[in-house]
């Protein structure tokens, strides 16, 4: 937008509307200040990128007074600021902002040139961005306003959000994060070739699995092929990863004997998770001396344990951000927490009773089927939709207690009892 100089310049005389807005830069050492502007800095930009993109888009030009006057940039603090904007736009933004930024040099009343830096923010398809605050906003006429909780409704339908989460283009994400070997790896266990075989470009595999969607003339990956092939997912969804904490007390004391954070794509994040069980010290395997040599007693049944972290993993909310998986471990009991509540109308007792949910993640689940555990022999999600009753009905025998499911707040949280054997009693 106003790419010609002479068309920008004209639209700065015009002074700020719906799509231009103005800036003076002020330097304070490396710190960038807004001339004549309250608040900080960030948190402005901020609120200007979210109301452009949620939006019709628009352009900001730094380096020019909102009265038209164009004082320009100093040249030796252009990578202070262009780092500014960028750092805004990624951190500052939720969903992140791909803003386009463009060095210009335009004269001043005097006609000399003076730098300035041109912000381009595109109208925001796929998604409504919101401050770190939490605010949505938009822009109306050269102001920005909070959006009426009546109207994001038909904001959200407005860009496509109708479009579930998995398929939508992660924000901010180039292909080269899809890792090739992890998803040559999983095209040859699924189908029985390798990709090279096909009479298709590696893009179109991916677009037609949903890993990667077409879109504004370029082809980038969706949340699923992050969530599912990229060595590191939290870096374009914040949340997905897993915490683990282990505790010698039967409450959450503070005092753990054991953390770790599981990163990685989602089934080597399971199957991590499923391997920690295995060697948890607060999981021990009883053994128990029998005429016919020694039994092992488990605390736990090991398909029920790979059903609750799937389950945590395949349903979790990942829009909402900055929340985790947290798992906890205690001499009696396994806690596994996931971010978003119950999906649709399914209520705690409706899943004891048996009732085919609705996922959250349909697509995350369907892949689920093709990942196998070494350590159950079984794949991750099967078809029949039966894995919760399972659950707990192999967990019930083994503990004589029935798994329970509580919501707590924007979360969901299930425990499964550790089994009590007649030498621990």
């Amino acid at each position: 937008m106003y790419d010609d100089i002479d068309e920008l310049m004209r639209e700065i005389t015009a002074l700020e509307d719906s799509y231009l807005e103005l800036k003076e830069i002020v330097f304070r050492g490396e710190q960038v200040r807004f001339g004549n502007e309250e608040g900080k800095a960030p948190n402005r930009l901020a609120e200007e990128f979210c109301a452009f993109a949620n939006s019709e888009g628009g352009v900001l030009v730094l380096g020019v007074r909102d009265d038209g006057v164009i004082v320009g940039i100093d040249p030796a603090k252009r990578n202070i600021l262009e780092q500014f904007v960028v750092n805004v736009a990624l951190n500052n933004c939720k969903p992140l902002l791909e803003p386009t930024l463009n060095w210009m040099s335009l004269p001043d009343e005097t006609g000399t040139p003076r730098l300035c830096l041109k912000v381009d923010i595109p109208r925001s398809r796929f998604y409504v961005h919101q401050t770190l605050d939490g605010r949505f906003l938009k822009r109306i006429g050269s102001h920005v306003h909070p959006i009426p909780a009546e109207q994001l409704g038909r904001l959200f339908s407005a860009k496509n959000l109708t479009m579930p989460f998995e398929e939508r283009p992660a924000p901010g994400a180039p292909m080269e994060m899809i890792d090739l070997s992890r998803f040559e790896a999983y095209y040859r266990r699924r189908f029985g070739r390798s990709t090279s075989s096909e009479q298709l470009t590696f893009n179109q595999l991916l677009v037609n699995l949903k890993l990667a969607i077409d879109t504004e003339g370029k082809t980038v990956p969706t949340n699923l092929g992050i969530l599912l092939f990229t060595e590191r997912p939290e870096k374009i969804l914040d949340g997905a990863v897993i915490d683990i904490a282990a505790y010698r007390h039967p409450v959450a004391d503070g005092n753990t004997t054991d953390s770790k954070r599981i990163t990685g794509p989602l089934p080597e994040q399971i199957l991590q998770v499923l391997q920690y069980f295995q060697t948890s010290p607060l999981i021990a395997t009883l053994a128990k001396k029998e005429s016919l040599g020694r039994r092992n007693l488990p605390s736990y049944v090991d398909t029920a344990l790979q059903e609750a972290v799937v389950n945590a993993v395949v349903h979790r909310d990942y829009e909402l951000t900055g929340s985790q998986i947290i798992i906890r471990l205690f001499p009696d009991r396994i806690e596994i927490q996931n971010p978003g509540g119950l999906h649709n109308t399914l209520t705690e007792e409706n899943l004891y009773a048996g009732c085919q949910p609705v996922r959250r993640n349909q697509q995350l689940a369907g892949f689920m089927r093709d990942f196998e555990s070494p350590i159950t022999g079984t794949t991750f999600m099967e078809a029949r939709g039966e894995g919760f009753l399972n659950l707990v009905r192999d967990s019930s025998v083994l503990s004589g207690k029935r798994p329970e499911i509580k919501r707590i707040g924007e979360a969901v949280k299930l425990t499964i009892f550790a089994a009590v054997y007649p030498q621990d009693e």
